[in-house]
Order: structure tokens, then sequence, then C-alpha cells
């Protein structure tokens, strides 16, 4: 990876010019650029450069600017994750929802994250000396970060990233968690004492987009992470899983427990960017999934109108994968939409996740502080509270995801995909149980789907309709889905040896079919 503290900005310009060329959607003069790095005047203070320096990574967690939040948490996370689909052509050169997105565009989420993530922690690093709260704090950021381009590509650079070599070997993905969970309790460890110990760091209040300065929040996110990091490895080290998750669960802060403690990202650039992607550009580019619709419209659910507008008195999503043209993105544009307003903020991660990975984990027989049955039916209750709606009788409901008819094109008409309800059914089986809990965890996590994308490579839950036109030529299947994206031809042109060191960890080609590690099972 050609990132280094002297020369990170090297990978800023060359990420502008692969953007020029991909043809993306639009703007690109603004793509990647950094609206809180620090002027000369901020550099004269530290408390100044470090918050301006923590305000510019914190958006790697979401994608606030409109451009990168297209093409990364919208395009990957949302569409893989089966919360939106996307209803522009873009050309049709290659499209991520075809499963073959051109070469420009599955470089970014790598090239990107990684140059906004390192720009400023180098520089922390630096003021730091390595200590302090700013500090154990980007550390938080850059694991959660490191973990989602980890998610797309597979092994990355990590613990050799630094220093002044100009190439930087990866971290196969074994050797990938294991540092990242030796950095995380670090971090952990060192925030909460200062958070048991009464240290006052209001002062940090207004460099912070999500908790605003509160950092008993940021230690049960730390906690958190850390969880969904054990569930994420726990079919291939389960021994280490299970005993990081329960130290997550029975740390003195913990994990997120009420809806208080979900983090939201209030950074913007603007205006929120699903709002604008779905409706100020070119008449709306999204449009909400089918899946969605299938799922709480059969189940009745009450997140459903806070999630989806109603059209002439229906919800109706669109599928995904249709390969799209003027005539269709038209007509699909009639389909219900993301309900959403201009300064709602950003999904980084649910309190209700908490207790769907809990109850996972009880699955499991791990230590969770409850039973599994319990666990989820409390995950259900706090997504509803973060949602604002009334959960009534919902958890005894024994309702069905609805089939979906496309009212435009009847061939796209097709049948539900489970018959899985939300009422928890102790006699039903793990497997079934594992399947409830991962649909809820997904509808809480809406429009934020990056994690359905991996819970579906690792368990093949939560299901979801194949995508209409699977245009890939890797090998990915419809059934199985996109497995993770190629590496960036910046990284093959500039740190050959270490990419190829990299295919080679993957155990299989550097192409969208490999699985990666953790994703043997579906």
């Amino acid at each position: 990876m050609t990132i280094m503290k002297n020369n990170i900005y090297k990978i800023a310009a060359c990420i502008f010019i692969t953007a020029l060329m991909s043809g993306c959607t639009k703007d690109f003069e603004n793509y990647n650029t950094n609206p809180f790095g620090p002027t000369e005047e901020q550099m004269k203070a530290d408390n100044a450069l470090t918050g301006s320096l923590i305000k510019a990574i914190i958006p790697t967690l979401v994608q606030g600017q409109q451009n990168n939040s297209q093409m990364i948490d919208q395009m990957v996370g949302s569409e893989y994750g089966g919360h939106i689909s996307c209803i522009a052509s873009w050309g049709n050169a290659g499209n991520f929802y075809t499963y073959n997105p051109r070469i420009g565009w599955y470089d970014i989420p790598f090239d990107t994250m990684m140059s906004q993530i390192y720009t400023s922690y180098f520089q922390i690093l630096e003021y730091t000396q390595g200590k302090g709260p700013i500090f154990y704090w980007a550390q938080i950021i850059r694991i959660a970060t490191t973990l989602k381009i980890s998610d797309c590509y597979g092994p990355v650079p990590y613990s050799n990233v630094g220093g002044g070599a100009y190439t930087v070997a990866y971290d196969s993905m074994e050797d990938l968690y294991d540092n990242m969970f030796a950095d995380l309790d670090e971090a952990i460890t060192a925030l909460e004492s200062l958070v048991l110990s009464g240290e006052d760091m209001s002062s940090l209040a207004e460099s912070d987009y999500i908790y605003n300065g509160d950092f008993t929040k940021w230690v049960k996110f730390a906690n958190t992470l850390k969880l969904r990091m054990a569930i994420r490895i726990s079919s291939v080290k389960p021994e280490l899983a299970q005993a990081k998750a329960e130290e997550a669960v029975n740390d003195v802060i913990g994990v997120m427990s009420s809806a208080s403690d979900a983090a939201w990202s209030s950074y913007n650039d603007g205006m929120n960017p699903y709002k604008r992607a779905a409706y100020d550009w070119n008449g709306g580019e999204l449009r909400v999934s089918a899946n969605i619709t299938s799922y709480l419209g059969g189940y009745n659910d009450p997140r459903l109108e806070k999630y989806a507008t109603e059209v002439n008195g229906e919800y109706r999503g669109v599928r995904n994968g249709i390969e799209q043209s003027a005539a269709t993105t038209t007509a699909y544009q009639a389909f219900s939409n993301v309900n959403i307003s201009e300064d709602e903020p950003l999904l980084v991660m649910s309190a209700s996740e908490a207790y769907f990975l809990r109850a996972e984990g009880a699955l499991k027989g791990w230590s969770m502080g409850d039973s599994a049955k319990d666990l989820y039916e409390e995950g259900v209750s706090v997504s509803m509270s973060e949602r604002g709606v009334s959960i009534g009788s919902y958890l005894s409901s024994t309702a069905t995801p609805a089939d979906y008819t496309d009212t435009y094109n009847s061939s796209n008409n097709i049948a539900a995909v489970t018959t899985v309800c939300p009422a928890y059914d102790e006699t039903a089986g793990d497997e079934v149980n594992l399947e409830r809990i991962l649909v809820q965890k997904w509808i809480a996590s809406f429009p934020n789907g990056w994690e359905r994308w991996a819970d579906f490579r690792r368990t093949g839950y939560p299901r979801q309709f194949p995508v209409v036109k699977n245009s890939n030529s890797d090998g990915v299947t419809s059934a199985r889905g996109m497995r993770r994206l190629p590496y960036p031809s910046n990284e093959y042109n500039t740190n050959a040896a270490n990419v190829a060191d990299a295919v080679n960890m993957l155990g299989g080609a550097d192409n969208a079919a490999t699985d990666l590690w953790w994703a043997k099972k579906n």
C-alpha cells in the first residue's frame, strides 16, 4: 500500500485522478475532499489541530460527503446489504448492482478510506506520541474503518502501516484480527480508565460528530465493535471469538444497552447524502429495496413507514440488480423512496445490534448475560425505540415476509424467500433462530447494510431476493452474491509484491468470487 506519513497526499491525488477517469455520477472535482483539514491557524494550537484531525476521520465510519457516500456506503453497503436498490444506469459500463463494477469503482472504498484515516491518523500519532484520549479515540475509529475495508477486500495493510516505507505489507486476515483486538483492548482500557476516574474531556465535545464528547458511550461503542469482530470470526476461531465476546459483554462499562447509546453521525456536506441521491440527483438514483418492503410489509412492521415512502396506498420497493435504462429509471422512480430528511444523521451502529450480537453468541453457548430469546426480544424492542415506534404485539407475530410484485415489469415478480417470523420459537432449533436474529439485526440497521453483507457471506442469512441480472464474469453466483471486491489498480501499480502476497493469503483469485477467511459457511 502506498501510504506513509510523508507521502499520504500522493494517495489523495491518485484517488482524484482515478475518480475523474471512472465516469462516476457527478461532481468528481469534489471527490475525496476533506472539508475539515486543519488550516495553518489551527495548527498553531494542539487542541485545535487534533480536534480538526478527529473531525476528518470520523466520516470514515459512515460517509457524509455526497460522492463518497454514494460510491461506498450506498452502492456497496446499502446495495449489497439489501436496503436500497440503485436505479440509475450510469452508462451501464459496469455497476455494483449487476455484480460487474468497473475497475475505477471497485478501487474507491479502499483508496478513499485508507487515505481518509491515515492522513490524519499519522498526524494524531505524531502530536500525541501515541497516548492520551485523542490517540485512543482515533485508534478505535481506525480499527472500525479497517474492519470495513477488510470486509470488502480481505487482507489489508494494518500492523506495518507507518514509518517511512513507501510500500507496505498486508496483514493476513487472521493476523489482522489479532492485531486489531490487541489495539482495541488497549484503547478500551485507556479510555475506560479516564472515564472512571472522572477525567474532564468536555473540551473534545465540539470535535465529536457522534457522541458530543461522551466517552462513556465511546467505550460502549468500542466494546460493541469488539463483540462485532468476535462474532465475525466465530466460525474460524471460535475460542478466541468467545473470549473476546465475553470480555466485551462483561466489561465494567460494557456494550451498548439503550437506544441513546446508538452511534449516529451528524456530519454531512450540506445534506444527508441518501436524501440527496434519492431525491435531488436526476429525479432520484436510488429507491428502497424490494427486500425491505417484502419483509417489513409482510410483518406489518411499524418501522416500515419510518424507512420508506408510501406510494398509492402501498409500499413497493425495487428488486436489486435490474439493468437500468432511461425508461426503467423513470418507471422505478415512482416506487417507494427512502423516507429521510435533509438533516437526518447517518447511522454508524445501532444499539440494538449489541443485543442481536449477544443473542447469536448465546446460541453458541457463550456467556452473554441472558438467554438468546430474551436478548433477541430486547434487541427488537430497542430497535423500535431507536426508530420512535411502538412495538405492540410484534414479538408474538407469526406473520411472514410477503411475495413481491413488480407493477412495472411482472417478470420481476418473485415469491418470498423465507417463512421466518418475528416471534421467537425455542423449539424451532438454533438454525431457524439464527436466521430470525439476523433478519431483525438487518432490519434494525437500515440503511447501513454493511453488516448484512458480512452476515450473509458467513451464514447465508438473512435471505434476500437474488439480483435480477448477474453480469459478473468471475464466477459469482446469484445465490451466493458478491463475496468481495478485487484489490485496487493503484496497489498493483505501486505495491505489486505485497499485493501478490495478499492474494496468496486470500487462498483464491483476486476477484469477486473468492471467499474471505471468515466467510466459508455460505
